[in-house]
């Protein structure tokens, strides 16, 4: 069984059933997911798009579907033989209790932040699963520490990224196809994949490009709406687009094309700021949570908060966090960005440190390779 809580879970579990169907055709996998993992053969029996959210307050709107999946995750743990953990740990830690008292093995992909916050979690962690799959290469050694099997396999965005870059992109083409100026200088917003994510920062974006284009002419943007995105937020995403003086392209999923589109671009902190990286493009990461939220997590949480950042150990990309994800700070840092080729061309050079900091090609299957010496002979 493979339980993902979240658009990016689901990606990485679909990537993970395709290679391991690739070596094990029988295999036969059931699980909590959405369409990729559905695509790639695993029977999804609870579709995660009722559950994506963002913030310890804020899950409480969703604590009956929340709750609906648990006893179903649960009552699925009889017919399986291992269980794979992707990502939402505070859902999957509590599985992963179950699952170890009856006797069944848990492999864990995609490690819960332990090096950013809650730090304590680890030894709990290390008592509930058997097997750890990081992405990054420093978490290797934390786990080992607290006496936990783990393997660095790479982070699955280097396979994704090696299949797009492969394929040729028009970018002039794009931009006129989607009714924008291949000759304006075009912003990328990225909300998130969440609706919680989207209207706490996609109205602080769009007021940030409104001031901008007060300063500098000339400017458009484009938004890729997230597939896991519900059809009501997607909606508010084309209204505040199509209400804004500067010319917005809300475009359908390809967040890869906006981003190759793209002169910099203003992303919510988390996976999408990796693919910014693996693209070299210059961004702004913002972030927001509740007020009420925000004022308890920050004691655990350490600075920088943005993946490249913490995986290149600098600060030079700008985040804006809480009350400073707002129009004025937004439009400061991409005016600095556009006005300064060096500083354009200084991050550059750090985005292409941070992808190759990412691993090779191949995540996918190392970690299948690791999934199945888990499962019983």
């Amino acid at each position: 069984m493979m339980v993902a809580g979240e658009a990016s879970g689901d990606q990485w579990g679909g990537a993970l059933a395709e290679a391991l169907r690739e070596r094990d055709p029988s295999i036969q996998m059931i699980g909590l997911g959405g369409s990729v993992m559905r695509r790639h053969g695993v029977k999804v029996l609870f579709d995660i798009e009722q559950l994506a959210v963002v913030g310890l307050f804020e899950v409480l709107s969703k604590i009956k579907p929340i709750w609906s999946a648990y006893r179903l995750a649960c009552r699925l743990l009889k017919d399986i033989d291992l269980l794979v953990l992707i990502d939402a740990p505070d859902f999957n830690l509590r599985l992963a209790k179950v699952a170890k008292q009856a006797g069944i093995k848990v492999v864990y992909y995609v490690s819960p932040q332990v090096w950013a916050w809650r730090p304590n979690r680890i030894w709990t962690i290390a008592k509930r699963v058997d097997q750890m799959m990081v992405l990054f290469p420093w978490e290797e050694e934390i786990y080992r520490k607290a006496g936990l099997p783990c393997q660095w396999v790479g982070h699955p965005l280097v396979d994704e990224w090696a299949v797009v870059e492969a394929t040729h992109f028009d970018r002039e083409a794009y931009l006129s196809a989607h009714g924008l100026n291949p000759s304006d200088r075009t912003i990328g917003l990225l909300p998130g994949s969440r609706e919680s994510e989207v209207k706490a920062l996609l109205p602080a974006m769009i007021g940030g490009i409104a001031l901008l284009a007060k300063k500098i002419p000339g400017l458009q943007a484009m938004i890729p709406m997230a597939p896991s995105l519900p059809k009501q937020t997607r909606q508010f995403i084309i209204n505040l687009a199509a209400s804004s003086s500067t010319p917005i392209a809300a475009v359908e999923g390809d967040i890869y094309a906006v981003l190759r589109a793209s002169d910099v671009t203003v992303v919510a902190s988390g996976t999408a700021t990796l693919q910014a990286a693996l693209t070299a493009t210059p961004m702004v990461i913002v972030y927001r949570l509740s007020s009420l939220t925000y004022a308890i997590a920050k004691r655990w949480v350490t600075r920088p908060i943005g993946l490249p950042n913490i995986v290149c150990k600098t600060a030079l990309i700008p985040e804006l966090i809480q009350s400073d994800a707002a129009p004025e700070p937004i439009c400061y840092e991409l005016e600095r960005l556009l006005v300064n080729r060096t500083e354009i061309d200084r991050m550059k050079r750090v985005l292409q440190d941070v992808a190759s900091g990412l691993g090779h090609r191949g995540v996918s299957g190392r970690a299948a390779d690791l999934v199945l010496k888990q499962l019983p002979a």
